[in-house]
């Protein structure tokens, strides 16, 4: 039997907060021994401190961490949730970004903490919907999360009624095309139109130099994540966005997230009673 003590796991959790910012307790409360034992098992090893040594390698080799993140956290999303944001960004914020850019650049999304990829492949829709009515406009859009098991569920995109719910059939009558295909136990496989507007990669949010991929975004997607970083975190994360978006681009949390303290960075858009941060348009 492969005993693992209260001073392990408490190690295990300050090197996971260490790699990733991700407080263990807001994420997972039970079975983390467990977890932590199966883990072990994958690397062969029956003593904790052996695979404490394993973990404490991760700027060589993440692999062991990240498997590990992937087994303690769960991962709960669903397609158009929050869906007033959506509605914001077809709108008001689209027509707004094409405005300015026309076709001579391309609008800029990002999923920081896409999950399973349901928040990537909304996104790829609503911006599938605008390009039909506006057709030389141009988009990238990218997705990454830290979760190496969340990433292979996104590039697989199939979904069952879980991330599906009412809300896309909504979105799908508004804008005239299904996700993709349905089959009859209503699981549906994304369409390769809307896969391939998507570039998934991995993305940690505690490496705030990483993040530099984000630069020249118009739009950062960061929703229910934030609950689980320290307030330092989310400070520097605050002003990673602001340096990373386009004046006039707009960060989204979730509904109970916030920037606080953030007014020399964004000013908040109160669209329908849902909120969003828009970075200055002037210098500051």
């Amino acid at each position: 039997m492969i005993l693992v003590a209260q001073k392990h796991i408490d190690r295990i959790r300050e090197l996971v907060h260490n790699y990733s910012g991700i407080i263990l307790e807001r994420v997972t409360s039970r079975n983390v021994d467990k977890k932590i034992q199966n883990q072990m098992k994958n690397f062969g090893v029956n003593r904790a401190d052996d695979y404490i040594i394993i973990l404490e390698g991760f700027e060589h080799n993440s692999k062991a961490m990240d498997d590990l993140i992937a087994e303690l956290t769960v991962s709960e999303s669903y397609f158009f949730r929050n869906p007033i944001q959506f509605e914001y960004i077809l709108e008001t914020l689209l027509p707004e970004l094409y405005k300015r850019n026309g076709s001579s650049m391309p609008i800029r999304v990002w999923s920081a903490g896409c999950s399973r990829g349901e928040e990537a492949y909304s996104l790829a829709m609503t911006m599938r919907c605008f390009q039909r009515q506006h057709p030389d406009v141009r988009f990238t859009i990218n997705a990454g999360d830290i979760n190496a098991k969340n990433l292979a569920a996104a590039r697989e995109a199939v979904y069952g009624k879980r991330s599906l719910r009412e809300k896309l059939t909504a979105f799908e009558e508004r804008f005239g095309f299904e996700l993709g295909e349905r089959n009859e136990k209503g699981d549906c496989t994304v369409s390769d139109t809307l896969k391939e507007m998507v570039t998934l990669q991995k993305l940690n949010l505690k490496n705030i130099r990483g993040l530099n991929c984000l630069a020249g975004s118009d739009i950062i997607f960061c929703r229910n994540v934030l609950i689980y970083f320290d307030e330092h975190l989310r400070a520097q994360l605050a002003e990673k966005f602001y340096q990373c978006l386009n004046p006039g681009g707009v960060v989204f949390l979730g509904e109970s997230e916030c920037f606080s303290g953030t007014s020399d960075y964004f000013e908040l858009v109160n669209y329908k009673k849902t909120y969003a941060y828009r970075k200055h348009n002037g210098s500051r």
